[in-house]
């Protein structure tokens, strides 16, 4: 089940990013900003939650500035173990539902060119996204910012 997200998902979902151990300490504290920020002003941007019992996953997308009907998908995170069970097509299909009825035209995704990320890649272009660029070292020196692009369209 795929819900908008809620201050009652809060502490779940950052306690999933937090110990997938992606992220460093000034990357959780901008997480967490950034869902504060839009729990308060949720027209900014798109959160979901996927849920089990609890919730197990989680999906941020933004308008990408200066462009029409681009938008950008930051986040698309599962919890350790429940990966490859439908949580992340289930978001990115919500997301995807949601820019269609607001006349969007194309959705990014970036990512790491990494091993880590080798799941995340293999997922992305299994759902039509196409790779677009590679900015080497971009994250740190062998880490290699990946983007994607897919057009926005009726399944």
């Amino acid at each position: 089940m795929i819900k908008e997200t809620t201050i009652d998902h809060k502490e779940n979902l950052l306690s999933i990013i937090e110990k997938s151990g992606q992220f460093d300490e000034d990357g959780l504290k901008h997480v967490r900003q950034t869902l504060e920020d839009h729990l308060e002003n949720p027209e900014s941007a798109m959160w979901f939650t996927a849920f089990e019992k609890e919730p197990v996953g989680v999906a941020y997308c933004v308008p990408e500035p200066v462009s029409v009907g681009t938008w950008n998908l930051l986040m698309l995170w599962i919890e350790d173990g429940q990966e490859g069970k439908g949580y992340g097509s289930a978001l990115l299909d919500r997301i995807e539902r949601e820019l269609l009825e607001m006349g969007a035209r194309l959705l990014i995704v970036e990512t790491s060119g990494t091993d880590d990320f080798a799941f995340a890649r293999a997922f992305y272009e299994k759902l039509g996204f196409a790779l677009e660029a590679r900015i080497k070292d971009f994250f740190d020196d062998g880490d290699d910012k990946l983007v994607y692009s897919k057009r926005v369209k009726k399944r």
